[in-house]
């Protein structure tokens, strides 16, 4: 049974690979014809936008776990409420499995997750190492505070039903949080990428209307030095807004 991949890291499909390849040589061409107008320049900005899925893989990442972690949420939420109609633990997880390809679809990371989980219970390993090792691929602490707390529930001989579900509302509600703090930032993440079209904008503005108004920056050693330069700075200030809308969850 192959073990599913971990989360701090995202794997691209070769569509995926292709799609942000040429997403990357149209950037190329964009900053070519807005900065440079030479093609030879296009030959050499190619390569770095033909790069482009690596360099956004950390990006996707971070996407495909805030995904994970509102998922999360609904699946605790699932296990709890199947505990408490007297399911056993192992089927509370089956049940719950069943669920979420139905309300997220089978392809989707948490009911891969979850299928992982009942085939290794099926083969006779605990359901507290299968939730261990979700808790470690997927860098969740919400996951893992739940194993923790589900490994010692369970051994100790508890009220299993009880504290699972009081535990699986408080970890929810963190999740409440925090997903309201990724709509917010969403909304910011916009604004921010409408900031960095403009320039993009006025520049395409300027040589529409005026075309002969840039002519010394695009033919002249000194122009194309500093539209370089501005290339440089555009960039930068780009990568250090999308440093300051990072927040860690």
């Amino acid at each position: 049974m192959p073990a599913l991949p971990r989360y701090d890291g995202y794997q691209l499909s070769v569509r995926e690979f292709l799609r942000y390849s040429i997403t990357g040589t149209g950037y190329a061409v964009l900053f070519t014809c807005l900065f440079f107008q030479k093609m030879s320049v296009f030959f050499l900005l190619a390569p770095a936008g033909a790069l482009y899925p690596f360099l956004i893989r950390k990006n996707l990442a971070k996407k495909q776990r805030e995904k994970l972690l509102l998922q999360w949420k609904e699946a605790i939420l699932s296990i709890g409420v199947s505990l408490s109609a007297g399911y056993s633990v192992e089927n509370a997880f089956v049940q719950t499995w069943k669920e979420l390809c139905q309300r997220f679809g089978e392809e989707q990371a948490i009911s891969r997750e979850f299928g992982y989980m009942v085939r290794q219970i099926d083969m006779n390993v605990p359901v507290e190492k299968a939730l261990d090792d979700f808790a470690e691929r997927s860098g969740l602490d919400e996951v893992r505070s739940f194993s923790d707390i589900f490994r010692i529930a369970r051994r100790s001989g508890a009220d299993l039903i009880r504290i699972i579900s009081e535990t699986g509302e408080v970890i929810a509600s963190r999740v409440e949080v925090k997903e309201e703090i990724i709509t917010m930032m969403t909304a910011v993440r916009l604004e921010g990428k409408i900031m960095n079209v403009v320039p993009l904008g006025i520049l395409a503005y300027i040589n529409l209307s005026s075309p002969h108004f840039f002519y010394p920056m695009y033919h002249t050693v000194i122009g194309r030095l500093v539209m370089a330069a501005s290339l440089a700075a555009y960039l930068g200030i780009c990568r250090y807004s999308g440093k300051l809308m990072e927040i860690e969850l």
